[in-house]
């Protein structure tokens, strides 16, 4: 009979999951009068076993070098936790759920540079009813969210807390936006959500789109966190469609999730870069094609909508509404700088730029702010006020400042305006000819949450 440490070995080259299977029956011979519910995964976030159990106060047992098994395990390493713990790649734990004691069984394989799982709940009963609602609760737990945001990437679905927590401190009056725009915009969001009973009187599917558009930097991304951040429902968050089996695979995956959980928002931020000539079939079918999308909002943006297929930009039913997020106004930049004007002079004692002392007003300073930086985003005069706190820390770790603080503002808009010259115009030309090439599969995105991170109950005991 073989051990674990041939499991590793074999299962980790197998080409099939049923190869991997029949390898790991042999382990357990002395069951063969058990009952068994054998699941293979192709995401272990989708079956996460140790979390549930630690949810539901279960200590399980990892057995290693038993008489018949011998549990291998590594020790992958959490950066963000900045620890090691412990993964199982082939072995076997027992537990007790419910007054049923299960042994399962794990082993892991690669196929096409793919990582799959096998499990097998094994346990004596008249039938495989207590193994199939163990499977069942653990599916469950795996796709309910905990402060956590659905986050697509590299084929699979992950659940983020850290983009929660961005989109949780999000505020709509941080966002600078003409009222009448900012309410037309939430109003569209949560009518929809308001109007299910109207699109069934008139017979038509439960579905909308918005797509937001205009140059980078100009609050499309403050929008949408805030936008989530007042809504109950689901938000999913979609950093791609490339995957491993092709941009139709990812296309497919994401809205059969969205479908699952619905109602729900589905966001696609840089869509213009996301739907390629070779995807853009596939997408369209997926958004109004043969399976109904009810209860699905989707929110797109896009710096760049002249690059989308007018199939997709000028058709109802795909995206019913539409906003331009455009330069701001002298008036929204005076909003603006007196914002964060407001904000430095406020700052508590302890700081680094604390007590700053403007000898002009903050009015006066913001509107002075305003005439120099026409044509500036959102984005370049969040920059602007960042890199003169940066400038003002700096001169007090090595002097006393000589100059008034608003003079050295006012510079710093002369040091910036040489760098959106300088930077943002090769960068949008390297864009353009990306974008010529056919090889932006991926999305240049404005928002790209942080790599999704292990459960912070996975990591209770070992990770089975």
């Amino acid at each position: 009979m073989p051990n674990f440490s041939h499991v590793l070995s074999d299962s980790l080259g197998a080409t099939t999951p049923n190869e991997a299977v029949n390898i790991l029956r042999g382990l357990y011979a002395l069951h063969e009068t058990s009952q068994h519910v054998p699941l293979v995964v192709n995401d272990e976030d989708a079956f996460p076993l140790s979390a549930y159990l630690h949810s539901v106060n279960v200590t399980p047992t990892v057995h290693a070098s038993t008489a018949t098994a011998e549990t291998y395990t590594l020790y992958p390493y959490d950066g963000r936790k900045q620890i090691v713990y412990p993964d199982v790649i082939a072995g076997k734990t027992t537990f007790t759920v419910d007054g049923t004691t299960f042994t399962a069984y794990k082993a892991t394989w690669m196929r096409d540079s793919m990582e799959s799982w096998f499990y097998d709940l094994v346990f004596d009963g008249p039938d495989a009813s207590a193994g199939i609602a163990l499977a069942n609760a653990v599916y469950k737990y795996g796709g309910t969210l905990r402060e956590e945001i659905w986050v697509y990437q590299s084929a699979s679905w992950k659940a983020d807390k850290q983009l929660y927590k961005a989109v949780h401190a999000a505020r709509w009056d941080d966002v600078v936006l003409d009222d009448k725009f900012k309410e037309g915009l939430r109003r569209d969001t949560r009518g929809f959500f308001e109007s299910k009973d109207v699109y069934e009187q008139l017979e038509i599917t439960w579905k909308r789109g918005i797509l937001l558009l205009g140059p980078p930097g100009n609050g499309k991304t403050e929008s949408i966190k805030a936008l989530l951040r007042e809504t109950d429902y689901p938000a999913l968050y979609v950093k791609s469609f490339t995957t491993p089996y092709g941009p139709e695979y990812g296309v497919r995956s994401i809205f059969a999730h969205a479908r699952k959980h619905a109602p729900c928002i589905l966001v696609l931020e840089d869509l213009d870069a996301m739907v390629t000539p070779k995807v853009r079939s596939f997408f369209l079918n997926e958004l109004d094609g043969l399976a109904a999308n009810s209860g699905i909002l989707t929110i797109a943006t896009t710096n760049h909508p002249e690059r989308i297929d007018d199939a997709i930009l000028n058709r109802p039913s795909r995206f019913d509404v539409k906003y331009t997020y455009e330069l701001p106004s002298r008036d929204l930049r005076v909003a603006f700088a007196r914002k964060w004007v407001a904000k430095m002079v406020g700052k508590p004692a302890g700081e680094a730029t604390q007590g700053i002392k403007f000898q002009m007003a903050e009015k006066d300073i913001a509107e002075k702010v305003a005439d120099l930086t026409e044509g500036f985003s959102f984005a370049f005069l969040k920059e602007l006020f960042v890199s003169f706190l940066l400038s003002v820390a700096h001169t007090r770790s090595v002097q006393a400042a000589s100059t008034p603080y608003e003079d050295l503002l006012f510079a710093q808009v002369s040091a910036l305006s040489a760098q959106i010259i300088k930077i943002a115009n090769p960068d949008e030309k390297k864009e353009e000819e990306k974008v010529e090439e056919g090889a932006a599969d991926e999305p240049n995105s404005c928002w790209s949450p942080p790599d999704p991170v292990a459960k912070s109950s996975a990591h209770s005991g070992a990770n089975f």
